[in-house]
């Protein structure tokens, strides 16, 4: 269970869920192919991006849910000028949410066991 928990706060910092040691990111959007101390492959099929987008869009709309309860009960004579704030807010928000959601994804991943050690990791970073 500790394991577990430590690989999930690995992939929220973005570092290797299993190593601790490697980057997961190379630029704000740009995931690196694997990790250069431990050889866990980041990018693989095309279920890391979905599940991260799926994590990424429940929170948003969780937040986005709570926000227009707050806007409705506090403020109802601003509800135009409420929800335009509120969709720039959430539009910046999933942009800062990325990075989160998709080491978290990468993380549920690895303690699954559905990444895996790349036998090419010796040519990531060559």
């Amino acid at each position: 269970m500790f394991n577990a928990l430590l690989m999930l706060w690995r992939g929220l910092g973005g570092r290797c869920p299993t190593c601790g040691y490697g980057h997961m990111f190379k630029t704000f959007f740009g995931l690196i192919e694997g990790c250069p101390a431990c050889g866990l492959r980041f990018e693989g099929t095309g279920d890391q991006s979905t599940g991260a987008m799926g994590i990424s869009l429940t929170i948003t709309v969780a937040l986005g849910f709570a926000g227009a309860l707050i806007l409705v009960w506090q403020w109802p004579d601003h509800l135009i000028l409420g929800t335009a704030g509120l969709i720039g807010v959430l539009s910046i928000f999933q942009l800062f949410c990325y990075r989160v959601s998709r080491g978290f994804w990468i993380g549920i991943l690895a303690i699954t066991g559905a990444i895996h050690e790349d036998e090419r990791r010796d040519q990531f970073f060559l």
